[in-house]
């Protein structure tokens, strides 16, 4: 499967190589594909599933457009983590347990940024709720990147073992 999903990525990475390498350009596709999934799933929720101003969720009262977020969260971030670790960044050599903590540690930051920065673009602002998810999107995607590739997939070097036993 792992080959399948690089051929098709790689099929349209040609006309890209100059300006970036096939590691990023694969990341890239990935979380495109995971954000545009994500975005598809929260316009759904907000147009056909959650149709009242606010909703009821497991005894809490909450506003149509964080009930939608909710939604498009729980089919992204599964999606994105199984892309991640099986597809981009299969060099490392952290443990899939540690991987997955630490990928839901920046998801939970992710989450709280996208509340807020949702709520200030479609709430205070006033932009379309799917708008705003897609500002919202771009704006996080490389924080997400930056944290993925030197954290949570990170591969420890020869040094960092030496540092690691003196501590």
């Amino acid at each position: 499967m792992r080959q399948a999903i690089l051929a098709f990525i790689d099929f349209f990475y040609p006309p890209f190589k100059k300006f970036i390498s096939q590691h990023n350009f694969r990341y890239l596709a990935t979380g495109g594909s995971a954000a545009a999934l994500g975005i598809i799933v929260y316009t759904l929720a907000y147009k056909y599933i959650f149709l009242q101003s606010e909703t009821e969720i497991l005894g809490m009262t909450i506003k149509r457009n964080t009930a939608a977020l909710i939604a498009d969260f729980a089919i992204a971030i599964p999606y994105s983590f199984l892309l991640n670790r099986y597809v981009i960044f299969t060099h490392s050599q952290v443990k899939g347990r540690v991987q997955l903590l630490r990928f839901l540690n920046l998801n939970f930051i992710n989450i709280l940024l996208t509340t807020i920065l949702l709520k200030f673009f479609s709430e205070i602002l006033n932009i379309y709720p799917t708008v705003s998810r897609v500002i919202v999107t771009v704006l996080i995607a490389g924080f997400s990147y930056l944290y993925q590739h030197y954290f949570t997939f990170s591969v420890k070097k020869l040094g960092d073992k030496k540092k690691d036993k003196k501590h």
